[in-house]
């Protein structure tokens, strides 16, 4: 707040009983979306409540409520339980965005974060080499890489061919490796033709 900057942070049970308990007794506004997701219809229940104390004390931040539940109509299975505080304002024409902004920061871990951990990039390699800046140096290099892996899936069909063709991204990358090991390309085009198997390098 103090540096004029938005958030939505997560906001459990376990870590904010005083405001949960504080919401659970007052009016919440709510809406009800629902849609077809291919077998079944889905059900999204968004609860909202605006300009609420964050703890109990007379400096608490002021922050508005976010909840959300995700079921399947044909089983009633509940299938995504969530709540989150903000300082954007919750309206009904903002309320599946704000929820849809919040979820996001999931999206980051999974998709980002264990990408990088897991399938490929070894973030998770201790780089703990050299005496001053040399791991902050290996970890920004992967970063860099991870980011212009996904400029290239988007801006070069070759590469987005390629990437495809190959399935999984640990094997992509081993046939990166591997064209560039036995051939000596003239270009960027001719090494990821070699890599999709579509011609000689």
């Amino acid at each position: 707040m103090q540096a004029k900057m938005s958030f939505i942070f997560t906001c459990k049970v376990d870590s904010h009983p005083w405001l949960t308990e504080t919401v659970e007794y007052s009016y919440l506004d709510e809406k009800v979306v629902r849609k077809w997701v291919g077998q079944y219809r889905q059900s999204s229940t968004y609860r909202w409540i605006n300009g609420v104390p964050l703890r109990d004390s007379k400096d608490a931040l002021m922050v508005n409520y976010l909840y959300l539940q995700i079921r399947n109509e044909k089983t009633g299975k509940v299938m995504y339980t969530c709540s989150w505080v903000t300082d954007k304002e919750i309206r009904e024409d903002n309320v599946e965005h704000l929820a849809l902004c919040a979820r996001a920061r999931w999206k980051i871990e999974n998709e980002h974060n264990n990408v990088l951990k897991n399938h490929g990039y070894n973030l998770e390699h201790n780089f703990g080499h050299g005496k001053k800046h040399a791991s902050e140096m290996y970890c920004l290099l992967n970063l860099l890489a991870f980011l212009f892996h996904g400029i290239l899936s988007y801006a070069d069909e070759l590469y987005a061919r390629a990437r495809k063709r190959q399935g999984r991204r640990t094997e992509f990358f081993v046939h990166l490796r591997c064209g560039l090991w036995y051939v000596l390309h003239e270009s960027w085009d001719s090494f990821l033709l070699c890599v999709n198997g579509e011609a000689p390098g």
